[in-house]
C-alpha cells in the first residue's frame, strides 16, 4: 500500500512513523509546502520520498491530509479533484464543520473520511513527530454515512492496525 501524507508536522509525521513501524504501508510519500519541513521529514526517515501533490496523489491508495485547519477547506477539494474511485482521502484536523461543508457537494465526497485522532502535543514541525503518539488513543470518524463503506473499513483498519 502507498500512502501520501500532506503536511509533515506533528500529526502527519507521527502518523508516518507509526504506519511505517507497524508495517501498514509499503511506500510513504510526503508533501509539504515548506521545503525545510519536506527535507527534514526525509532526513528523519518519516517518509520514503517527496513529490508534488498531483504526483503523490496519483501514486497513492490513501491520502492523509494533516495540514493546519485553515488550509483544509481549499486543499481537500483540490485533492478530491485528483483521485480515482478506489482512493480514499482523510483529514485529521480538529475542526469538522467547515471541512465537511467544503466537500459535501463534491463529486468524490464518497471517497473522503473526516477523522479526528485524539492525540497531540503543543509542538509542531517534523522534529515534533513522536513514535507511538496514537497508541491507545481513540479516533472519531465523522459523517461516515456519506463515505463508501469499504473505504471507511480501510481507514478503521489503518487506525487499529497501523496507528496502534
Amino acid at each position: 500500500m502507498t500512502i501520501t501524507v500532506v503536511g509533515l508536522g506533528l500529526i502527519g509525521g507521527s502518523m508516518a512513523l507509526s504506519l511505517k513501524e507497524n508495517n501498514f504501508v509499503k511506500t510513504l510519500i510526503g508533501v509539504d509546502n515548506n521545503p525545510e519541513h519536506s527535507e527534514k521529514a526525509l532526513q528523519l526517515g518519516l517518509i520514503d520520498s517527496l513529490a508534488s501533490l498531483k504526483d503523490a496523489v496519483a501514486q497513492s491508495d490513501i491520502i492523509i491530509v494533516a495540514t493546519p485547519v485553515d488550509t483544509l477547506t481549499f486543499i481537500l477539494p483540490e485533492i478530491l479533484d485528483l483521485i480515482t474511485e478506489n482512493q480514499v482521502v482523510i483529514e485529521v484536523g480538529s475542526t469538522k464543520k467547515p471541512v465537511i461543508d467544503a466537500v459535501k457537494n463534491h463529486v468524490n465526497r464518497q471517497n473522503f473520511v473526516a477523522t479526528h485522532p485524539m492525540a497531540g502535543t503543543e509542538f509542531s514541525g517534523p522534529e515534533a513527530a513522536i513514535r507511538h503518539l496514537f497508541d491507545g488513543k481513540m479516533c472519531v470518524l465523522c459523517d461516515i454515512q456519506d463515505s463508501k463503506a469499504e473505504l471507511v473499513e480501510i481507514i478503521k483498519k489503518m487506525y487499529s492496525d497501523g496507528l496502534k
